[in-house]
């Protein structure tokens, strides 16, 4: 039996086939990619380098996949301990790979199929007897490496098989794995496909535009940004409209069937070749006027119209999405009466679904929360919005609500879920009663800690936890922001509070990280701003002294500080991270200096930590003096940010020996160990007095070539003069040159004062303004 998956074998080298073999780069696994050719093998590969969304964390990822082809690479699939069938979705076409392959295959091989709703029982009949116990199904979902989705189908495969390849995708990989039945389309595509027929019918009925649903359906939900509309224009109107017709041809007893099989839009959008991205137009059509959206009754593009609706305005209130959904839901307006219909047709569908797609609740909220990017899935929704309450009106509207809800409310039992005393327990259906959910030991779960009293403190904004073994954990959850957690008092505050409890000794470690949607975006604009049209010049500086010094508390901390960023951790989230003792980081890892987009620089401590990278060990050969000041001019003031946590490495806002996590959910176990591991013997670093910047020499240089990318248009004036700023901060100031070694302190004070003098500019002001109300840079 394979113990370990040390290289793969991916047959077909199409779009899922070459990405998936990319993900396994990502994770150090080397795979053969095989195709009919040569030519298209390697023509797979190449495309690796120019897809987007880019598929590899690094492009030199890419040399751990070899193209492969059947005439003259078979006897390499002996190499193979996975095999994964990325074919064609013909029955022929796989059945003659298989049989193809099968005699070059070592005994103890893993296969499967990446089908996304062909019967695997079928797939696996051109197998032998032999290799049918070691052939399941891995559905991924496009595009791999950004959606944690893989549906598993065991089939007739052993259950050891099933353990090894699960926990293979869930570690190596960092995959959900949902574990399906093997019915038509699986989970994540029959919930999916049936709401998207339901929409497309309701918006025609309810007489709403693209653009209304789009607003109504997006992240006010819970869902993605690219909402209902957008994202069949991603993933390509033929395919959504194939898999609305597999449900429809092979599910004869589905009591929506006629609704799945499908709608006049849908299908004249496809007639008529108007399938989305790939040809230019779809639900939306890109203009040089800007992006115009579809007229179901004219079947022509034309300009967007704002979309307003009260219930979406009382929803866009809360602040959490559970509340928002619930608002939304309740609403007694147009936008109220199609979501709820939407959302309560949608629920009762997915409930109905059950025995039949999956055997539990949990594997389908998974399937649409890893698959869809759905925040809550269908039941933590249905939880959301009041199971009683809604089932009620459901019933008083003619719904037929399924029996096994009915029966569950009956028993007194009214949410899906429940989680208390540091467990959380789901609705079952065969025990008619709450069954626990196990707790995996390579995960921590907050919620559950402060379920069971592990509490130390709650703030506004963040919170100190207990996770045990003398870890303290700082969790942010912005009041305000939740999804981007900005720096405020609160937040600053109890980072504070839990040093002062390192430096009493009541715990002997602490990590910074929590789980929400991102690590940390930045300061709150609205507060700088807010201090700069009040000309609150002193505050301000008090306030950024004090992100300083909090910095440096993390940095010099008798007590080892670990930071476990993930997501957007951009300007003060790298400020807050940079400083610890280690960094423990999420491969989906996007973190940058961008404050140059607001007409800042940054403010606490980014550019001497960036520096300090550069001199400690973020470049694997020495650079010299000018070199340094070159590079962090070069990334924060072109306000870079990583692609992952392997590119954050490249280009210095990490460092070598931070460990990178490939699944989210073992995040904060991998870095309460990393912290404990630290604790004996640790001493914090020494203070840097013998810092060598460029100086005035270097200085010139910079503001030549700034020179010259304005007069070239490259770059705006306030460009220039953010520029200029930042190159005297990284070449040292007044004081920088050879021979002339800085301080910590002095660096930090001229970064200050440059962050507060650029704040008195109206361009920045402007800038600031911007950024708050349309959600992106202004160049002026």
């Amino acid at each position: 039996m394979t113990k370990h998956i040390e290289k793969a074998a991916v047959l077909g080298s199409g779009t899922m086939g070459s990405q998936i073999a990319g993900h396994l780069a990502n994770a150090g696994i080397p795979s053969l990619l095989f195709d009919l050719t040569q030519n298209l093998s390697e023509k797979g590969k190449e495309n690796l380098i120019t897809m987007k969304p880019a598929p590899l964390f690094n492009r030199k990822n890419v040399a751990l996949v070899e193209a492969c082809n059947y005439d003259d690479h078979l006897e390499k699939l002996a190499e193979a301990d996975w095999v994964v069938e990325a074919v064609a979705e013909n029955l022929e076409i796989k059945h003659k790979v298989y049989q193809t392959i099968t005699p070059h295959l070592k005994s103890d091989v893993i296969i499967s199929s990446n089908s996304s709703g062909l019967p695997v029982s079928e797939i696996g009949k051109a197998l032998p007897e032999n290799l049918r116990k070691r052939f399941l199904l891995t559905h991924f979902f496009n595009p791999p490496r950004y959606l944690r989705l893989v549906e598993l189908v065991q089939s007739a495969a052993d259950d050891k098989v099933l353990k090894i390849l699960a926990s293979f995708l869930e570690h190596n990989l960092g995959k959900g794995v949902v574990y399906a039945k093997d019915t038509p389309n699986f989970i994540g595509n029959r919930i999916g496909v049936f709401a998207q027929m339901l929409v497309l019918k309701l918006t025609v009925e309810m007489g709403f535009t693209v653009e209304e649903v789009d607003k109504l359906l997006g992240t006010i939900a819970g869902r993605p940004k690219s909402a209902m509309y957008r994202t069949l224009d991603i993933v390509g109107l033929d395919v959504g409209f194939n898999v609305a017709v597999n449900t429809y041809d092979n599910c004869p007893d589905d009591e929506e069937r006629d609704l799945i099989k499908s709608t006049d839009i849908l299908d004249r959008l496809v007639e008529m070749g108007r399938l989305g991205q790939k040809t230019g137009e779809g639900f939306y059509k890109k203009t040089d006027e800007g992006i115009l959206s579809l007229d179901f009754k004219t079947f022509k593009y034309t300009p967007q119209k704002r979309v307003r609706f009260d219930g979406y305005r009382l929803a866009k209130q809360y602040s959490s999405t559970p509340q928002k959904i619930r608002a939304l839901a309740y609403s007694d307006d147009k936008a109220g009466k199609f979501f709820w219909e939407a959302l309560a047709r949608t629920l009762i569908y997915t409930a109905n679904r059950i025995p039949e797609i999956a055997d539990d609740i949990i594997n389908i909220d998974h399937a649409m929360k890893w698959g869809y990017a759905w925040e809550l899935g269908p039941f933590e929704t249905w939880d959301a919005i009041g199971v009683q309450q809604s089932v009620s009106r459901m019933k008083d509207e003619g719904k037929q609500v399924p029996a096994w809800v009915e029966e569950m409310l009956e028993s007194g039992q009214a949410f899906f879920y429940e989680t208390q005393e540091g467990s959380r327990s789901f609705y079952s259906i065969p025990e008619k009663g709450l069954s626990q959910i196990p707790i995996s030991e390579k995960s921590i779960n907050l919620s559950l800690l402060k379920s069971s009293g592990n509490t130390v403190k709650r703030d506004w904004s963040a919170s100190l936890i207990d996770l045990g073994d003398g870890v303290l954990n700082v969790e942010f959850h912005s009041i305000l922001q939740p999804v981007l957690n900005p720096i405020d008092i609160s937040l600053t505050q109890t980072i504070s509070d839990g040093l002062d409890l390192l430096d009493a000794g009541n715990f002997k470690a602490m990590v910074i990280g929590h789980q929400g949607q991102n690590f940390c975006a930045g300061a709150n604009l609205a507060l700088i701003l807010e201090a700069c049209q009040a000309e609150a010049w002193d505050k301000l500086e008090e306030t950024v002294k004090s992100l300083q010094d909090l910095t440096q508390r993390i940095r010099f901390s008798k007590a080892p500080v670990v930071a476990a960023p993930f997501g957007l951790t951009l300007g003060g989230g790298f400020e807050l991270v940079a400083p610890a003792a280690k960094r423990v980081v999420s491969a989906e890892l996007y973190v940058g200096l961008v404050e140059v987009g607001v007409g800042l620089i940054p403010g606490a401590g980014g550019n001497l930590r960036f520096i300090l990278n550069l001199l400690e060990g973020a470049s694997k050969k020495r650079l010299q003096t000018f070199q340094i000041g070159q590079k962090a001019l070069e990334v924060i003031g072109f306000a870079k940010v990583s692609t992952s946590a392997h590119h954050a490495v490249k280009i210095g806002y990490l460092r070598p020996d931070d460990e990178i996590v490939m699944n989210r959910d073992h995040l904060l176990a991998r870095a309460k160990d990393a912290a404990l591991s630290l604790v004996d013997g640790f001493e914090p670093p020494a203070y840097r007095d013998d810092i060598i910047l460029a100086g005035k020499g270097g200085r010139t240089a910079m503001t030549v070539a700034l020179k010259g990318y304005k007069v070239q248009g490259k770059i705006s004036a306030h460009d220039e003069l953010i520029a200029k700023k930042l190159a005297y901060i990284v070449t040292g100031g007044d004081k920088g040159g050879a021979n002339k070694p800085l301080d910590e302190q002095y660096l930090l004070d001229i970064e200050r004062e440059a962050f507060v003098s650029l704040c008195g500019e109206k361009k920045t002001h402007d800038r600031i303004r911007h950024m708050l109300k349309m959600g992106k840079p202004l160049r002026n």
